[in-house]
């Protein structure tokens, strides 16, 4: 898996001129010894693609996104700076995508909605009802998600954290989207709206009529795990995209 497309595609929009390379030593560190995180393992698909592993990892300081494997690519966000590097080792670079302060407008002619289910037959997790949401946009359903109110709320803070970066960089870029593209449901999703379906606790499923499904295989709260896989490797160059 490439998981340098989790902001490719989420976040930076068409990137054809708009990246500047630079070298310097932009760093994001955690103090030395054990950091306690929670831990997420899911397993993902999209259309076209095989099952893949995801495995999220959040502090109080960073969230790493990655494929299970320590020394593989991975995405990090600093949540104190807001500053999200996507690390590629085979090519010994690091995007860089910085933040910049934006007002999302939400156009008058788009209506975000959401219908919540709780299925009882769904069962129980950490003993914990799930519920069941449908996010629409001008009456169209976008995608659905299960989620289990009150578990992990450290964890679940953390992706609405990495959300919101990626839907603030994506504002940034929407001129460079197509314009069939900007859909109701596109913009809700990755613009408006990008933690909307982390409101209702941390998601277990997620799926969409496009053939994107994620599922919750396994987590941990607590675990403590080495402060090396919230820093960035030395020596690599670093690919700042260009702001607005």
């Amino acid at each position: 898996m490439n998981i340098r497309r989790h902001i490719l595609n989420a976040a930076a929009g068409c990137l054809a001129g708009m990246l500047i390379a630079v070298m310097g030593p932009l760093s994001a560190q955690e103090p030395a010894g054990p950091r306690t995180a929670s831990m997420l393992w899911y397993q993902e698909k999209e259309a076209g693609t095989d099952i893949y592993p995801v495995r999220i990892i959040v502090s109080a300081g960073f969230v790493r996104i990655d494929d299970d494997d320590d020394g593989g690519d991975f995405v990090l966000l600093d949540r104190a700076t807001r500053t999200l590097y996507s690390v590629n080792h085979e090519e010994r670079n690091i995007l860089v995508i910085e933040y910049q302060p934006r007002e999302p407008r939400v156009p008058d002619t788009i209506r975000f909605d959401e219908v919540i289910e709780e299925d009882a037959a769904m069962p129980a997790v950490a003993g914990k009802q799930p519920l069941l949401v449908r996010f629409t946009a001008n009456d169209t359903t976008c995608y659905r998600v299960a989620a289990v109110p009150g578990l992990l709320d450290d964890a679940v803070a953390g992706l609405a954290d990495y959300a919101r970066v990626l839907g603030n960089r994506q504002l940034g870029s929407l001129h460079t989207v197509p314009a069939e593209m900007q859909t109701p449901c596109f913009l809700s999703r990755y613009v408006y709206a990008p933690d909307r379906h982390l409101r209702h606790g941390l998601p277990i499923q997620e799926w969409d009529g496009a053939g994107y499904q994620r599922s919750l295989v396994n987590f941990r709260a607590g675990a403590q795990v080495e402060p090396g896989l919230f820093a960035l490797p030395e020596g690599y160059q670093h690919i700042r995209l260009a702001t607005d």
